[in-house]
């Protein structure tokens, strides 16, 4: 009954674009016709436009701070732009030269299994670090390029979700990352157990964990809720199947996937000092 429900639910997800009709007694849908007449007033568009579009719906309300002390965030969307706000900021505000090529790779559709031309299923990121590779060596054989990624260590900056008071039994208690503890770190994703999931080595566990102690960043490890009933993807996997060593750490959100996501400012501040630390130790 449930699953039946939210099927019919998400057919009436209908948009309020307009109430005023045209004044026009010719005209059989008033209604649309002043809508289309102020979209082309505004971006030029026809209706015949609609076919090739790609128009994003979002909540018309912008990011705010959250709470009488204005320690938190709300936002639509934070998963993932909160993330990748983060790490890009990082590698934008590193000082000096890397000894080593560091890259802040921002891909898209991940909610929908990563597929398309800018997901990271394609072969947009292989291609521009063999471009890069290339800038070294032109005429590198593949086998090298794979030789590369597979010394190469990544990680993989996505949300997590934090304990939510009001649905306490969908989490693990003793394994929960909580709100305003730091940035999260995961072995691990998946459902139903590790399943789709990439489970970071041991070593590559150790690594991460002492670049965030030596460098003084907050941080908590982190899953993703009680098997069977919590669980979740992200692109590590498919990094993975690169031979990259890749680990989930992120920043853990409140209300994950609705309308009005949360997440503490520390959180975002750690998850930049983790970023930032891992482009210069990794």
């Amino acid at each position: 009954m449930y699953s039946r429900f939210s099927r019919n639910q998400k057919e009436n997800l209908k948009l309020l674009v307009g109430n005023i009709p045209v004044n026009n007694k010719d005209i059989q849908e008033k209604v649309k016709e002043t809508v289309l007449i102020k979209l082309n007033e505004l971006y030029g568009i026809k209706e015949e436009d609609f076919i090739s579009a790609e128009l994003e719906v979002v909540p018309a309300f912008k990011a705010r701070d959250v709470g009488i002390d204005r320690s938190m965030i709300g936002a639509y969307g934070q998963d993932d732009r909160i993330c990748s706000f983060a790490n890009f900021r990082a590698l934008i505000d590193f000082e000096g030269i890397p000894e080593k090529t560091i890259l802040s790779i921002l891909v898209d559709k991940e909610e929908i299994g990563s597929y398309g031309v800018s997901g990271i299923r394609s072969k947009f990121m292989y291609n521009s670090i063999g471009d890069i590779f290339a800038l070294e060596k032109p005429d590198y054989r593949e086998s090298e390029l794979r030789t590369l990624l597979t010394k190469s260590y990544c990680i993989s900056a996505d949300v997590g979700a934090v304990i939510n008071p009001m649905y306490k039994e969908v989490f693990d208690p003793l394994n929960s990352p909580k709100m305003g503890c730091g940035m999260l770190l995961e072995k691990y994703t998946g459902s139903r157990g590790k399943s789709g999931a990439s489970d970071a080595s041991a070593e590559l566990m150790g690594k991460v964990r002492k670049i965030f102690n030596d460098n003084k960043v907050i941080w908590q490890s982190s899953l993703l809720g009680k098997v069977d009933e919590g669980g979740g993807g992200t692109v590590a996997l498919y990094l993975a199947d690169l031979g990259i060593a890749v680990v989930d750490s992120g920043i853990g959100l409140d209300g994950m996937h609705s309308p009005f996501e949360v997440a503490s400012k520390v959180d975002l501040y750690e998850a930049y000092k983790g970023y930032k630390a891992f482009l210069k130790d990794a």
